[in-house]
């Protein structure tokens, strides 16, 4: 049971592969805002009925979790955009480079060491994520744009100290700094956390005057199934984070495993070309990952 945080890890990583095509699926019938509103708002009910003591959460919890949210709330629109303008096969093997900055930050941030197999395996990551910008001789030439790279660039960062957030937030380590012995379940977190984002993305939409459309949002099932695989998944994260055998830098390096299960969604779903090659960009970053957890 010591490593029981890999599973679920593992388990967040293939989750969070099939949420990102069926992001893309999603704003086939709705807007970017419309999707991150209202799969929000579903994930959001769906926890209700497995939140406990969520009223035991003290004032300084509601702050780092306000913080939190809102930079959730800024990725995921940079994010959702990049997948409306990339072939999903391109944004997932691009965004991988979030891997270097949660690594940095858990370093400096947390504390954590990098050993000879992790530095390898970051240094593979780095290898296969700079390929995939390469044209080869198949032509593939869906290189993004200037404007994408940073609307990835910016979820990257923003997805990597949530990351790091994660693991402060749920460490029972008695001398964490600013919380200190003050500790949380991964069902309070989830709960404010997701209801803090629902009130976001519906500030949004009020302040822009964001034309919704309802009828359209119930009845897309790709938002339902998407809030649904949105609970399991973070409940998955955030009880990884809770073990106080996991770093940030493994975990990170082991998400990035949903990076083939979002190529093979663009293939089978989206049937985008040159899958061969972005697959060998994903397999020398999945190499990255299996010898950093060596």
């Amino acid at each position: 049971m010591q490593y029981i945080w890999v599973l679920f890890i593992l388990i967040y990583g293939i989750v969070k592969g099939l949420r990102e095509g069926l992001k893309k699926k999603a704003m086939e019938k709705n807007s970017v805002i419309e999707v991150l509103f209202f799969y929000t708002l579903c994930g959001f009910l769906m926890t209700i009925p497995f939140s406990s003591d969520i009223l035991q959460v003290s004032a300084l919890f509601h702050l780092v979790i306000i913080f939190k949210s809102t930079i959730i709330f800024i990725a995921w629109i940079c994010a959702l955009n990049s997948i409306k303008l990339l072939p999903l096969s391109i944004y997932s093997v691009i965004d991988m480079g979030r891997v270097i900055f949660a690594v940095l930050l858990g370093v400096l941030l947390l504390g954590e060491k990098l050993g000879p197999f992790q530095i390898i395996g970051i240094l593979l990551v780095i290898v296969g994520i700079t390929l995939v910008n390469v044209k080869t001789k198949r032509g593939v030439d869906e290189k993004p744009t200037k404007k994408v790279i940073i609307l990835v660039l910016i979820s990257g960062i923003l997805n990597a100290v949530s990351s790091t957030m994660d693991k402060w937030i749920m460490s029972t380590d008695t001398n964490r700094w600013l919380l200190g012995d003050s500790i949380i379940s991964s069902a309070q977190l989830q709960f404010w956390y997701m209801l803090y984002l629902v009130l976001l993305y519906g500030a949004y939409i009020f302040f822009k005057n964001e034309k919704v459309n309802v009828r359209k949002c119930v009845s897309n099932p790709w938002i339902w199934i998407m809030s649904l695989i949105f609970v399991i998944g973070d409940r998955c994260l955030f009880l990884a984070n809770a073990n106080p055998n996991s770093t940030v830098v493994v975990m990170t390096l082991i998400k990035q495993s949903s990076v083939l299960v979002t190529i093979c969604m663009g293939k089978l779903v989206f049937k985008e070309k040159h899958i061969a090659y972005r697959i060998f960009c994903a397999i020398t970053i999945i190499a990255g990952i299996m010898i950093s957890l060596i």
